[in-house]
């Protein structure tokens, strides 16, 4: 009926009147405005099957493009041939359905109609959610940037899935929601799976566009994965309405915020009070913070601290804190937690032991602490990782690239040679800082220096072979070794036919002093400062030297001169009249920052994937990782799938 369409035009209007107000055009996108068939690297047809309508963006070209306002609403007057047959088309559709295909171009998730865009916009105006589509897919060429990274994910998601709809807003989410459905990403879904997970997806975004999850800037991809991560698929299936979005009450939190919006807190001013109390006056304090006469901490480790490194770093810190607390503080440790489960396991019980603290060391416990702290929201959940976007519990992590930059310079000093070895587990948020500024401390006291770089963790590494082979003498290994497994491979050594002869240097994480900090916010109440949660952002407490967190330990056997160095060293970064990312920076590609530009910020430092320029190595595609550094990566984010980056030398060599 022509009144439908009069309803549907004043829709139009007034989607035009406002893009025009906001200065934006006002009219449907044309896919070949876009993008050049130079930019495509290939055409395939994908066939007739559902869409979301929600994903339909434009017109293939410009055609019919002024007829529709952006939101496919029409904007012809009423009495023209275009609205008679615009009406004759939704009676159909109010009777017998929309029945033919439309044929529409996919590009970067997005659809362009080439046939059917009156049947889009009828469609659209009685509010169905999906249209029968004939699909052709034009795929872009593969570039370096986030959004190609992200669609070339999806692709390969899709030809397990088989359906559109999801979308993500960072590179990894399709792996990671493969993972936490424990479907593969590397073949077809059985019809099944595909059904119901398509049919959930449908259920959680009704749901969460109802609660007006629209208006906010998260996608409803993401807004889904943090749901399945939390809830898990179940609460979507068998649950009712009602509580799916009692469910999304708690969590809604996590919606308020940009992916991108983490902030690094590097010192602990902020966590400070202006008059800190007496020690033992904070637990008899009636002012803001803890209330209690006992304060019970939990530590959670991935591994044993007899064999871990890593876990005995922290198990030195939580001894610490017993120390200098005494009787008012209580620790419980829960060790060899590798698993999800096992991790869920450790944090009810700690929970249960009526923990009011909980430090999960780990980033592959991030998951399974957001969970915990949805359930008990009484109890402060902190994971031991960087650049980890979750509003709902806290991160720390130190800047240890400060230590390795003193490193390097030490390095550079004793060696023969140019030639320095460097091993790293896998590339994370904050190793490439760590690896880039060892680099970039050996080449300020050797301009010549080379730094051959070796991945732990990749498939049938044998990296002391590897070095061995390249005569290379001086290496930086692990931070520490675990008292129970004797190996004098860690900091800054020397070795001589295969074996260490002298231990140079030894940077430190001083998570005890760390941990005293994050305790002592708590004790006297400034956790909670309105300075750090008057936004909504993701917070990570990244601390340094000047926090006392970092620290380099030199051999007795080094000579004055070196401490002196170190010292000097240590007092410029302290003072931060020193920082290794100041001044001209050259990756292998070319310069990254002139001599003139401002240093690199914490946001930067953190996400780095690139090399400095006199490093010899590469950095690997993630399939060439075992399975254990590439979950790590995959839990941290940090996606490298592009192929390898970076020279086996210096583009100057």
């Amino acid at each position: 009926m022509i009144e439908d369409y009069v309803k549907a035009k004043h829709r139009g209007e007034a989607r035009y009147r406002k893009d025009v107000t906001g200065g934006r055009y006002p009219y449907l996108t044309a896919l070949d405005d876009m993008i050049a068939s130079a930019n495509i690297a290939a055409e395939n047809r994908l066939g007739v099957m559902e869409i979301p309508i929600s994903s339909i963006a434009g017109t293939k070209t410009r055609g019919r493009q002024e007829a529709f306002a952006t939101n496919f609403m029409p904007i012809l007057d009423y009495n023209t041939e275009f609205a008679m047959k615009w009406s004759s088309l939704y009676d159909a559709a109010m009777s017998e359905g929309i029945r033919e295909a439309i044929l529409v171009y996919e590009y970067m998730n997005l659809f362009y109609v080439q046939e059917g865009n009156k049947r889009v916009s009828v469609s659209k105006f009685i509010g169905s959610e999906s249209i029968v589509a004939d699909v052709i897919r034009l795929m872009p060429e593969r570039t370096e940037s986030k959004e190609n990274n992200i669609y070339h994910e999806f692709v390969e998601f899709f030809k397990a899935a088989g359906f559109y709809g999801i979308r993500f807003s960072e590179e990894g989410q399709y792996q990671k929601l493969c993972d936490v459905l424990k479907l593969p990403m590397s073949k077809p879904w059985d019809i099944e799976a595909r059904k119901s997970v398509k049919a959930a997806f449908s259920r959680f975004s009704r749901i969460f566009i109802k609660k007006g999850g629209d208006r906010l800037e998260v996608k409803i991809g993401d807004a889904f994965l943090l749901y399945l991560t939390v809830f898990g698929l179940y609460n979507i299936q068998d649950v009712s309405n009602n509580q799916i979005e009692k469910n999304l009450d708690q969590i809604w939190q996590e919606f308020l915020k940009d992916s991108d919006e983490i902030s690094l807190v590097k010192e602990p001013e902020l966590l400070e009070k202006q008059e800190k109390p007496k020690l033992f006056n904070i637990f008899l304090s009636k002012d803001r913070g803890f209330k209690g006469d006992v304060l019970k901490v939990a530590f959670v480790y991935e591994k044993s601290t007899e064999n871990s490194s890593w876990a005995y770093g922290h198990e030195l810190g939580r001894a610490y804190l017993s120390e200098k607390y005494g009787e008012h503080l209580e620790t419980m440790v829960y060790e060899n937690c590798g698993t999800p489960e096992l991790v869920h396991e450790a944090l009810e019980k700690a929970a249960e032991s009526g923990a009011h603290v909980i430090f999960t060391t780990s980033g592959m416990m991030i998951d399974e602490s957001v969970k915990a702290r949805v359930v008990h929201p009484e109890i402060y959940i902190l994971n031991c990782s960087v650049n980890t976007n979750y509003n709902t519990i806290r991160t720390y992590y130190s800047r240890m690239y400060e230590a390795k930059f003193i490193m390097g310079a030490l390095a550079a000093s004793v060696t023969d040679g140019h030639d320095i070895g460097y091993v790293e587990l896998c590339p994370q948020y904050g190793t490439l800082a760590n690896v880039n500024a060892f680099a970039i401390g050996a080449q300020m006291v050797n301009p010549y220096s080379r730094i051959h770089l070796k991945w732990l963790g990749l498939k049938d590494s044998d990296w002391k072979e590897e070095l061995r082979r390249e005569n290379i003498i001086t290496i930086s290994g692990p931070e520490l070794t675990p008292p129970k497994v004797s190996r004098k491979e860690y900091g800054v050594y020397m070795v001589s036919d295969g074996d260490v002869v002298s231990n140079i240097a030894l940077p430190i994480f001083n998570w005890g002093k760390f941990y005293e900090i994050i305790i002592e916010s708590i004790l006297s109440g400034t956790w909670d400062s309105s300075i750090l949660t008057k936004d909504h952002k993701a917070l990570n407490f990244w601390f340094g030297m000047k926090s006392g967190v970092v620290d380099v330990i030199l051999s007795g056997e080094l000579g004055y001169a070196s401490r002196k160095m170190t010292e000097a060293l240590k007092k410029g970064i302290v003072e931060d009249i020193l920082n290794p990312f100041d001044g001209e920076i050259r990756s292998q590609e070319g310069i990254i920052k002139k001599e003139t530009d401002p240093r690199l910020s914490g946001e930067e430092i953190v996400n780095m994937h690139w090399l400095n320029d006199n490093i010899y190595g590469t950095i690997p595609p993630i399939e060439a990782f075992n399975e254990r550094a590439q979950y790590l990566m995959r839990i941290s984010g940090f996606m490298t799938n592009k192929g390898d980056m970076g020279d086996e030398g210096s583009s100057d060599s």
